[in-house]
């Protein structure tokens, strides 16, 4: 199982997935690394639709996503696009956090007999030394394999974009520290990214 990739596992978890699946776009905002497996999805998503936000997420997920022995494992990246340019600071990153992961471990686990303790999803968000930077720890139990729960470190980038009235929110995140060298690959598709288009 931990080496499926994402879709797949939602698509077992709950049948809403599939449309997503069949129909996937070109990226348009993480062009890359080709190497790393592509997915967009709405937002809010379909395991976590109390999250106010509207818009769309792109994903790029590393290849060792699913093996807890690779370096890699649950790492990625993401570049979600909200419609409007809400103020986004640390109480609303956690509220996003602890709705997205907790309704995600849990759609996964349920279709695998595991029930996360909701209590474990608790985030805790800190702003970065220049405006809109921000870091979080979050707490997961990563039902995709065998139900261990991780700390996920994230890098999070809030974007406005006033002129689309869009704002663009770029997060980084691994289980490993700040100082492995994954980061600099995460570094670079964060670097990398595009801003979103009309669509």
């Amino acid at each position: 199982m931990k080496r499926f990739a994402l879709i797949a596992v939602l698509l077992c978890a709950c049948p809403v997935f599939a449309p997503a699946q069949r129909t996937q776009p070109a990226p348009t905002m993480l062009l890359g690394p080709s190497d790393w497996r592509f997915e967009r999805l709405p937002i809010p998503p379909g395991f976590a639709r109390d999250i106010p936000w509207t818009g769309y997420e792109e994903a790029r997920f590393s290849p060792g996503m699913f093996s807890t022995d690779s370096p890699t494992y649950f790492t990625y990246a993401l570049s979600i696009c909200i419609d409007g340019t809400p103020e986004i600071r640390e109480k609303e990153l956690k509220d996003f956090f602890d709705k997205y992961f907790k309704g995600l471990s849990t759609l996964v686990g349920r279709g695998k007999g595991m029930k996360p303790d909701p209590a474990v999803f608790n985030a805790e968000v800190k702003p970065g030394d220049k405006a809109g930077l921000f870091s979080a720890k979050v707490p997961y139990i990563d039902t995709f394999t065998d139900g261990r729960q991780i700390t996920l470190n994230l890098e999070i980038d809030v974007r406005p974009l006033p002129g689309s009235r869009k704002t663009q929110i770029i997060l980084l995140l691994s289980p490993q520290a700040p100082e492995a060298e994954i980061w600099k690959k995460l570094h670079e598709i964060r670097d990398g990214a595009q801003p979103p288009v009309s669509r």
